[in-house]
């Protein structure tokens, strides 16, 4: 039997190990797919902090990926029958296919036009069926504007403000989308590996968790009454108040230890299978988050992160099965974090401060203040909504390394726009977004430097070495100019 390790936590882990032997699904099955129907059910009221900024919502979404003889349809149906979701969790308006964003939209909608009876908040969308459309040529699609879309949902970014003046279309048209979209989505293992895969594509399929279909949902087997009594009481309890969810001192150091896999195989994995690691410390906090919900906890303890950093591996190493890939690039850092966590104190009591001193440090001086004087500088006059901009369309991630500075304070990540033609004589580069880049100190000061330049198709080339370091990661609504680019690069070629 698979079982992977997983640990089945709470209401939701009893509710999986009674639906699996009814139902033919593994109980791990079962269990992935009951957290995302529980977390769109209390994303209107539940909120999460993690290290992105703002309040999250603890959205978990799934992805099932099923071969011909083992296909992927019915364990969202299997599930949701069995919770009774209608009937118990009645903050969210039932399944909703979704391929375009036409589809995305009317779920939305219809979600809006019937009110929750048991929460003032906005209704929660839950999706099913698959991400893909289809090309004439029988390949799976993945519209950039769903693509896009999505992303604002899962990051719960865009939350809906009623009199909001002034917006421009894009933005009203992206007000339609709320924060508490959850998916719980069957792939066929054929679409999976013929998944579209471009520039940026990872940010998208790193916000879902995908979970190898190895049980047989059967269509005809009867299911439960309904979910336990507990987790009923725990709804009940979650949307009748808005809640914020924190983690213990304990959790939080058991957290630590899985976001440090978030860059350990970037070296040896391509980015497609790199992809499925980039926010496993967010996943890994969402369904924790939800595992307390489940307990009326607003607390999360650190065996609720032991279990879901259980599911989350599980996830990490089918996504490396179904890629072919093999998980043996996986065991060293799998391991490692495994380590870090029983390393950890298990207690949920605060640690005691360290402190920090040197029997050699010098006599004790009075403090003097710094000498101050006036100056008159002249700086440029920016316009902080292009540096905005271009920062959210990357989440604060280098275009060229890759690399996130995060931060424990607001705004929790750091990076710098760089002008491609640089600001002011003799250069006189303007400050739009066509002329901006989102890089990482390191590779703002190369760039500034020459030490980084970009061929005409966007191409980072290492100056001094005159090595081709890969393509610039571009968002599809950030249009470069090219004009911009030679304009650096001649600058550089003349100095050289």
């Amino acid at each position: 039997m698979p079982v992977d390790g997983v640990t089945l936590h709470g209401p939701l882990g009893e509710f999986a190990r009674e639906l699996s032997p009814l139902d033919d699904l593994y109980a791990e099955e079962v269990y992935a797919a009951a957290l995302s129907v529980w977390s769109t059910a209390i994303a209107p009221t539940v909120k999460v902090q993690s290290y992105l900024p703002g309040l999250r919502p603890p959205l978990v979404w799934t992805a099932f990926v099923g071969d011909s003889w083992n296909p992927p349809q019915g364990p969202e149906l299997s599930v949701v029958r069995g919770l009774r979701m209608r009937q118990n969790f009645t903050s969210v308006a039932d399944c909703n296919p979704v391929n375009t964003v036409v589809h995305l939209f009317a779920a939305v909608d219809s979600a809006r036009r019937y009110p929750s009876l048991h929460t003032s908040a906005l209704r929660s969308t839950l999706l099913n069926s698959s991400p893909f459309g289809w090309t004439r040529g029988g390949k799976p699609q993945l519209q950039s504007e769903l693509n896009h879309a999505l992303r604002q949902a899962w990051d719960g970014s865009n939350f809906l403000s009623a009199g909001r003046e002034k917006r421009t279309p894009v933005q009203r048209e992206q007000d339609r989308i709320p924060p508490m979209v959850g998916a719980l989505w069957s792939i066929d293992e054929g679409a999976w590996n013929q998944r579209p895969y471009a520039p940026g594509d990872d940010a998208f399929y790193s916000r879902f968790l995908p979970i190898k279909l190895r049980g047989r949902p059967r269509a005809g087997r009867p299911a439960l009454a309904g979910p336990p009594p507990a987790l009923i009481d725990a709804y009940a309890w979650a949307v009748s108040d808005q809640r914020q969810v924190q983690l213990s001192d304990a959790a939080a150091a058991k957290w630590g230890a899985v976001r440090a896999l978030e860059s350990a195989p970037s070296d040896t994995l391509d980015k497609e299978q790199a992809a499925f690691t980039l926010r496993v410390g967010e996943h890994t906090l969402r369904i924790a988050a939800g595992l307390a919900v489940a307990e009326m906890s607003t607390v999360i303890h650190h065996d609720m992160i032991e279990a879901a950093w259980s599911l989350v591996r599980r996830s990490i190493l089918d996504a490396s099965d179904l890629s072919k890939a093999g998980a043996s690039r996986f065991e060293e850092p799998m391991a490692s974090v495994g380590m870090a966590m029983r390393a950890t104190a298990s207690s949920d009591i605060t640690p005691a401060a360290s402190s920090w001193h040197t029997e050699e440090s010098e006599a004790d001086l009075p403090d003097a203040p710094v000498q101050r004087r006036t100056s008159v500088v002249q700086t440029q006059d920016r316009d902080t909504r292009v540096t905005r901009q271009v920062k959210n369309w990357y989440d604060g991630t280098c275009q060229f390394c890759g690399t996130v500075l995060e931060l424990p304070v607001p705004p929790y990540t750091y990076s710098e726009a760089a002008h491609i033609q640089a600001l002011g004589a003799p250069h006189n580069g303007p400050d739009r977004i066509e002329n901006v880049l989102c890089l990482c100190p390191n590779c703002h000061i190369r760039f500034d430097r020459g030490a980084r330049v970009l061929t005409d198709d966007l191409r980072v080339i290492d100056a001094v070495t005159g090595e081709d370091l890969g393509a610039l990661t571009v968002h599809p609504q950030h249009r470069i100019r090219l004009s911009y680019v030679q304009q650096h690069r001649a600058r550089w070629d003349s100095n050289t």
